[in-house]
This record gives C-alpha cells, structure tokens and sequence, in this order.
C-alpha cells in the first residue's frame, strides 16, 4: 500500500475519534446541567433564617415569616440539636405550614432568647436545606419587687435636717427593663415628715423632736416601671435625745402681781445640765448675763419719779389740762401722752415764761419723747421740739431745741448787746446720736451754762463722744450775734416755731412728746437728772444674798452689774456656784401703779474649759408678767361691787369693752389651711360717766393667750397677709407658743386690722377637740385693761356628725318634711334639715329651745316618757328592735292573761268548784293544759286590749283585776288526771 494512503487512513481515524469524543463529552455536560438544577429546586425549600416570639405563659411560637411548604414533597420537619444545648421546641407539619411549638412553659429570667437549626424532610427520606431560627422569649409582669431587707432600722440626731438618712432598695425577678426595673418608692403614711426619692433615699422635712416621738415608723412600697406595687416593708427611724449643755429648770412665764413692791425669785430651780462636758474645777469658768427688756414699756421701763426732789423749779410747757394744749392730740393717765403730726403747735402763756433771755443765763431742759427715722423725707426738715423766735416783724429764732436729719440740735443765738458783732461765737450743737431716730421712748436734758457750757445727757447717762468724734460730736457752729430789734420781744413755742411774718407756727414736729420742762436760773444736778431716768422695775444682784449667807465667798465668783441694773452678770468656777448665783436673781418693781404686761429676760451663757476657746450654750428666753393686783380684779368704775361695798370713782375713769362670737365651729380642711379667730371682733372704749362708746381712742398692748399652749410642730399663729403689717405701724407683734402679744401706742383700727389678720392654722387637728382664746387689751400703760374676751374654736372631726357636734336632734323623717309646710312645724324642720354655717353658731346657745321645739305637741306624761326612751334609742337599731319585741310579748301576754281570767270566771258560774288539791308538791305540767275562750268574749277582750294600749294606767288596773282573779280561779284537772291514767 502507498505510503500516502496510509496517511490518509490515520488522518481519517484520527477525524472520527474526536467526532466521537466530542459527541461523548456534549451528552455528559447535559445530563451533569439536569441533574445540577433539580438538586437545587429540593435544597431551597427554607428560608435562610426565621425569626419568633414567645410569651413566658404560652407554647406557641408566632414566627415571621410563616414556614411553608408542600406537603406532596415534604413529609416531617427536623430540629438539629447542638451538643451541650437544649432545644425545648418541636415543629410540626400542618395544612402546607410548619407549627413551632414549646415542650413547656418558658420562663424569661433563666434564658431570654433560643437558636437552632431546621431542616425540612422530603417524603423520600431527603432533607432539605437547612434554616436559622431565632426565637426570644417576651417577659410577663409576672413578679412584683421585693425589697432586699424584711425591715429598716437606724437612728438619728434630734434638730437636724438631713439630707439622706437611710437608703432602701429593692429588685425585681421580671427579665425586661419595663417589668424588672425598679422606679418609684412611695411612704405610705403621709403624715410623717420624711420623703422618699426614686432611689430609695429617705430624709425629714422638718427637724425631728425626741419629745415629741422617739420612733418614726414608715411603711414604704416599691414600683417597677409599670406600676406595679410590692409588699409593704417597716422602715423604723428612731430619734436620738441630743443632750444640749444648758440651764434647766427656768419657767417659761413668771408671774408678778403689780403693787406688791416686794422682789421675787427669778430662777429657784435653776441647773446647769453640762452633759458630756467633763471639765476639772480648776480648768472651768462659766459665764452668765442675765438681761431685763423693758425697751417696750411706757418708756423704756417704768419710773417713778414721786420721791425726786430738787432745788429748781421747773416749768412744765406741756401740760395736760391746762388751756393752751386741751386741743392737742393726746392720750390720758399718769403720763400723758401727746402726737404731733408736723402741723400742730402750742405757744406757752407768757405768764409761764415771760420773754426770758436764754443767751445771758443758765437753764435746763428736760424733755422726754420717741422720732422715727421716716418722720419726714426731707433731711433738711427742722420739727422743734421747743422754739423762742420773735413775737413780730421778724422770725429771729433766739433759742431753739430741734430734730433735724436725724441730729438733736440746739440753738443759743447771742443778743447784740452781748459782745462786738463781727465776733463769732458758738451758736449751734448739734449731736449725732442714734437714739434720736430709732423709735423709742428716751429721756433728754440739755444743761446750758452761762459762759456756753453745754452738756448732754441721754436717760440719765452723760454723752461723751467716742476718741474719732471728738472734735465733731457734737459738732459746734459758730455765728454772729443778733442784729438790735427794738421793741420786739419773744413767743416760746412747743411741737413747733412761732413765724410772726406769716402769724403761724411752722417746722413742727413729727412724734411723740410726753414732757417738756425747763428750769431756770439753774441746771440741774447730777442727782435730780438720775431721780427722773431711774427706773423703778430692776434686777437684783445676788451679790449681798450670798455673801450675807456665807454660802460663797467673793474670791470664788464675780457678779457685776449696769446703771440701770437691768443686766447682771455672773462668773464661776463651779457647776455648783452658778447655780447658786442664778437661784438668788430676783426682779423688783416698786411702783405703786405699774405697767401691766410683759417683760422679756433674756439669759446668755458661756464656758470656757482647759483654756480652750468659749462655748455658747443655747439662749434662753422666758418673761415676767406683771399681773393687775387681786383686790382690783372685777371692780368697775363708779359702781358697786357684789359686797355692796362703793368702788373709788378715781380707780378707773374708762372702761374698754370687747364683743364678737363666743363659739367657732371649723372644718379638718379649714383648720389645716388657717382659719381667722378674731375676724369678728370689735373694740370701743367709754369714758366715766358717759354712755357713748368711742373706737377712734387709743390702746398700747393686746394679749392672746392659747389654752392649752401651741404645739410648734404642727400648729401655728401668722398675720394674714403682709407679715410687715404691723411693721407700718406702732405695734410690735410677738408670735410664740402661748399666743400673741402686742405692745405699743396706736389707734384702735390698727389694733383691729393686726388681730383680725391672725390666723390660726393645725396640720393635725385630731389631737385636741377645741381651742380656747382669751384676748384682754389695755390702755395708757395698761392702767386700764378689758375684761377678758374668750373665743371657744371647735373642731368638727369628719366622723362626727353635726347634730352630735352641736347637740341639735336628727335628720327629719319622711313626715317631717312633709309637714315642713306646717307652720308649727317650720321651725323644728329647719332645725331638723340642713343646717347653715349661722344655724351651726349658734346650736351650741340655742340647743335647748331648739329640743322643745320638737315637742310641742299635747300629750300625757307617761306617753313622753317612752317617746323620749324611743327618741334615745333610735340610733341603734339593735336596740330599737329589741326594745319593740319586748313590747309586743308584754301586750300578747296581758291580751291572753285578761282573756283566760274572763273565761275562768265565766266558767266558775256554771260549775261547781272543785276541790282543791292540797298537794304542794305538785309540779304543774301545762303540756296538756287546753285553754277554751268563749268565742262571744272576744270583743269583750279586743276592747280591754285597746283600752291597755290608750293608757298605761288603765292597764294597771286590769292588770289588778286579773291578778285578783287568779284567786278564784279553779283549774279543770281532768286532762291531768286522765293523762296520768
């Protein structure tokens, strides 16, 4: 064979071996690419990953989104359990859907949330794909919080606000936030004073009292998110007694009768309670300052100038019934009184003063009076207290005492026959002192010498300026003399300057002026100034009383004491010395006729132990209250007392009368918001002889005393209002817990607005049914006083109700309004319904009058009786209805007695008597006893009842008849005796 047929051969086996293999390699691509595709159609059954809830008190499991399937294809479904893990869910196939379901209940606090695999399982054994799910577990509120203590206890100091005393907590089992989280703490009883925060922090509202509760008990719950609340728990906060180093043993009030001019024992029972003080007698000094306020008193304090007397003669300018001041604004009594306004004067007679040359010779005023800073606006304002200018032509002020930009200033002008002119020479003194401005009553005397010596003196103490004041205080004016006038002479002026070119008195005086005196030809000495500034109420050093009884010796203490012995104090060594010292103060007041009212002390102690620095004990203040003497107590002016015995007619020339309600009735809601006592007051005044009631008059103090004393920690006494109200006036208020006490010299409005803006308010009204209130006022230092106005406030407790409170009946009957149409009966229906505030007012005064009222009808004795037995009893329907069923056995009995009595005796007309059975032993067996009534008895025996019903009388009677009867009674024993047989 050819070598190219050959080639041939191969190159065609060679073509139709890749011809076959290509034909090979197509078919198997395409049977793989099949096969691929329907592998894939049974994987994808599932989604990727389902997501579900639960809730802890259910088994089925909302999934999202549904697993659905076809049930032609898919038979069960598979869960793939991991190791280590437990799955407590199974699937089902139901209706194309696969179910999810829990085994158990699940519980959100041991596992929030569970993972695992699903699988779904073709009917020919195959499984599908595999699909995550996520299923969480939805929380319940199923807990409530509970707190991590069974109860609370600590303690704490007394008189501290705190701003956390005890922190409770509390938790809660629920899983979520809403349910498990803990938000609010709440305390129970409202009534303590403690709050709680969100956190559990508890602290007190107000400083806590060991005397008034040793233990405070809160009972607190807890709130999770949403409200829900736990057990009540006992949070126990005991106080502790805080021992304060203090005296001890001072009354609170001390009483002194006025008149009585003997001293008495402050503080007899004082001690000094040192606590944990611990100090050797050689290392420990203690200091005390005892001190009198009588700034509030007429002025100052009481003085008794009845035993001073003096070489001068003085001039009183300001006279009380003299003629040139009865038109002056004034108020009587033993020192008068008189207001100046800035626009009032008076000009002295020349027959007082006649035209005295103030320049060439020495005199002496005495002035007593009280100015105010907001007297006038202006500062350059003079208000003369006393004023000598010329009579005409000219307004020349030759001498002149005057008040200016809170300066007391006096003006000596020389005449121009006393020297060249163009020489100066001092004309004015003026001196800055504070008690000129300050509101209080102060005693002044200026002595003026011949040669211009000038010397001050302030309530009995000689004026010296301080080293920096020296040379300016007083500051001293120079000027040249007065210009000749001739044929002008002087007016001297008091309250204001006589201004002859315009013929009126001008730059007056803005105050009060009790006396204005001169003396001339003369000053007055050392002696006479202190006569009239002493004062004649003081304390007592102890000094003389313990030295006297050898009790201490002087080395061992130190006592000192001021001018006007209103402040004393003490120094010891020892615990017991002061002691000592303190029990020997005594308070004297030798006044024939003193202030009546209050007095202020005031006791300051200190200690200084191993030479440390001084420790303020706490400030004690009580009070003396000078009280009216015995014998005076109820005797009125000009009459007659109940001895038949003629009073003084100059014991009282005015009397002071008080009206208003005596009775208030308040509400729990009203007391606790403050209620006004004094609303409905009125104050008048009257002179003797005169029936005519004047309110325009005056009044220096008003008292209010509370029984029992106030409880500061839930009761109160404020001024309605502005607080300052009495401020703008002349009153000063004193609030404390024994009522309200007011001093100083006012109008009687004013008076009225400030008690009458008093409100009385008690956060805890249960503690006491009622308050009582006494209000007594005075006038012209108390000389004369009111007799004693007293308000009863009551409380009306919420269970109580308002015919009880005010011993009115009850609520009317259906018949009673009925018949409220009646005229007769108006009055007992308005009574008996709704009762208005007035109608409440006054129940208490009309109760009996009101209780006749109910009773007006016409009925016998016996049968009031019982109805008012019925009356008493209606309240209590037990009672009623006992009371109604012994009534009906009494009348059943009676009815059946007087029956068988009738038909016995019917009976023993027709018949013989039997005998009687002697036996005493027989015991009577009326088990077979057969009672027969005579049919044509019976009205006989409906009237008797009828009759026993009409009159209890009656029923005596029948009721004698039939006992009576009972004698002759002969019992038909043969039922007996045959039932025996």
């Amino acid at each position: 064979m050819p070598l190219h047929n050959v080639f041939e051969c191969i190159y065609i086996g060679v073509v139709l071996c890749a011809v076959f293999a290509s034909f090979v390699t197509t078919g198997l691509v395409t049977s793989n690419e099949n096969e691929d595709e329907y592998l894939t159609q049974r994987e994808n059954i599932l989604e990727k990953s389902y997501h579900g809830l639960i809730r802890e008190n259910e088994t089925l499991v909302e999934i999202t989104p549904l697993i659905k399937v076809d049930e032609e294809k898919i038979c069960n479904f598979r869960i793939l359990k991991k190791p280590y893990h437990e799955i407590p869910f199974e699937i089902e196939l139901v209706n194309n859907l696969g179910i999810l379901k829990a085994r158990r209940t699940l519980n959100c606090e041991k596992r929030k949330s569970y993972h695992f695999e699903i699988v779904a399982i073709y009917c020919d054994g195959t499984p599908s794909n595999t699909a995550n799910v996520h299923i969480t577990v939805i929380d319940i509120n199923e807990y409530a919080p509970t707190f991590l203590e069974q109860s609370y206890v600590t303690e704490v100091d007394e008189g501290r606000l705190y701003n956390e005393i005890i922190r409770v907590e509390a938790s809660d089992k629920d899983c979520t936030p809403l349910f498990g989280d803990v938000c609010k703490y709440e305390i129970l009883n409202n009534d303590e004073p403690f709050v709680i925060d969100n956190e559990g922090s508890v602290k007190n509202t107000e400083p806590l009292s060991h005397k008034a509760s040793h233990n405070h008990i809160l009972s607190v719950v807890a709130f999770d998110c949403a409200m829900k609340e736990s057990a009540a728990i006992m949070v126990s906060i005991k106080v502790r007694r805080v021992c304060e180093a203090k005296f001890v043993g001072i009354p609170e009030r001390i009483d002194y009768t006025s008149g009585s001019t003997e001293s008495l024992q402050l503080f007899p029972n004082a001690r000094l309670d040192l606590c944990d003080i611990s100090c050797s007698n050689e290392d420990l000094s203690i200091h005390a300052s005892i001190a009198l306020k009588t700034k509030h008193i007429s002025f100052g304090c009481d003085r008794d100038t009845s035993n001073c007397t003096s070489t001068l003669t003085m001039k009183d300018l300001l006279p009380q019934d003299s003629e040139w001041t009865k038109d002056l604004n004034y108020d009587e009594g033993a020192e008068p009184i008189f207001h100046f306004d800035g626009s009032v004067g008076v000009v002295v007679p020349d027959a007082v003063v006649d035209h005295f040359d103030f320049s060439t010779r020495s005199f002496s005023i005495l002035s007593i009076f009280r100015h105010s800073s907001q007297s006038s606006t202006n500062k350059h304002v003079k208000e003369h207290l006393l004023c000598s200018a010329d009579d005409h032509k000219m307004n020349r002020h030759h001498m002149a005492l005057f008040v200016r930009n809170c300066r007391l200033i006096l003006l000596l002008r020389k005449n121009f026959n006393e020297g060249d002119l163009n020489i100066f020479s001092p004309a004015e003194w003026r001196w800055k002192i504070p008690q000129v401005c300050d509101n209080e009553w102060h005693h002044y005397v200026l002595n003026v010498e011949q040669f211009g010596k000038v010397e001050l003196f302030i309530d009995g103490i000689r004026f010296e300026s301080s080293v920096e004041d020296s040379h300016s205080n007083p500051e001293v004016i120079d000027d040249w003399p007065l210009h000749a006038a001739h044929g002008v002479n002087t007016t001297l002026a008091v309250g204001a300057c006589y201004q002859s070119s315009e013929n009126r008195l001008k730059h007056g005086f803005n105050g009060d002026i009790s006396e204005v005196k001169i003396a001339l030809y003369g000053i007055l000495t050392m002696e006479d100034i202190k006569c009239g500034t002493n004062c004649a109420e003081h304390l007592m050093s102890p000094n003389d009383l313990i030295v006297a009884q050898n009790k201490i010796s002087e080395s061992d203490v130190q006592i000192q004491a001021n001018v006007q012995m209103n402040e004393i104090y003490i120094e010891a060594q020892t615990k017991h010395n002061i002691e000592q010292l303190m029990r020997k103060i005594q308070y004297i007041n030798i006044k024939q006729s003193p202030t009546i009212g209050r007095r202020n002390i005031e006791v300051r102690t200190s200690l200084v132990c191993n030479n440390h620095s001084s420790i303020r004990l706490p400030t004690i203040e009580t009070y003396i209250m000078v009280n009216e003497p015995i014998v005076q107590v109820g005797i009125n002016v000009g009459s007659t007392s109940k001895d038949g015995l003629n009073q003084d007619p100059l014991m009282d020339t005015r009397k002071i009368t008080i009206t208003g309600t005596s009775n208030k009735l308040v509400s729990y809601q009203e007391i606790k918001l403050g209620v006004h006592i004094l609303d409905k007051i009125h104050i008048a005044t009257s002179k003797k002889n005169s029936k005519k009631m004047n309110a325009k008059e005056y009044l220096d103090s008003c008292s209010v005393v509370v029984f029992p004393s106030l409880n500061p920690d839930h009761e109160d006494i404020q001024i309605d209002g502005d607080e300052s109200l009495s401020s703008t006036m002349d009153i000063k208020t004193n609030i404390n817990k024994d009522g309200v006490e007011m001093m100083g010299m006012d109008s009687i409005h004013n008076y009225l607005n400030v008690l009458r803006s008093l409100i009385y308010s008690n956060k805890k009204p249960a503690y006491y049914l009622n308050r009582v209130f006494k209000l007594s006022c005075g006038q012209l230092s108390s000389q004369y006083k009111s007799a004693e106005y007293t308000l009863t406030l009551t409380v009306l407790h919420p269970k109580q109700s308002l015919s009880k409170t005010t011993n009115a009946p009850p609520p009317p009957s259906l018949s009673q309004v009925n018949d409220a149409g009646n005229p007769n009966n108006a009055a007992a229906y308005h009574l008996n319904g709704d009762l208005t505030r007035e109608d409440v007012n006054l129940a208490s005064e009309t109760k009996v009058f009101s209780y006749s009222l109910l009773h007006t009808n016409n009925i016998q004795e016996p049968k009031s009786h019982i109805h008012s037995i019925v009356h008493k009893a209606e309240g209590s329907h037990p009672t009623m209805l006992i009371i109604l069923i012994c009534v009906f056995l009494v009348i059943l009995l009676c009815g059946v007695s007087i029956a068988r009595i009738k038909n016995n005796h019917k009976y023993t007309d027709r018949h013989q008597p039997c005998p009687k059975i002697a036996d005493d032993g027989l015991i009577w067996d009326d088990s077979a006893l057969t009672i027969t009534i005579n049919p044509m008895q019976t009205d006989a025996v409906s009237e008797d009842s009828s009759d026993s019903d009409n009159s209890d009388s009656e029923d005596e009677e029948a009721l004698k008849d039939g006992f009576a009867h009972i004698n002759q009674l002969e019992w038909d024993n043969t039922n007996i005796f045959s039932t025996a047989n």
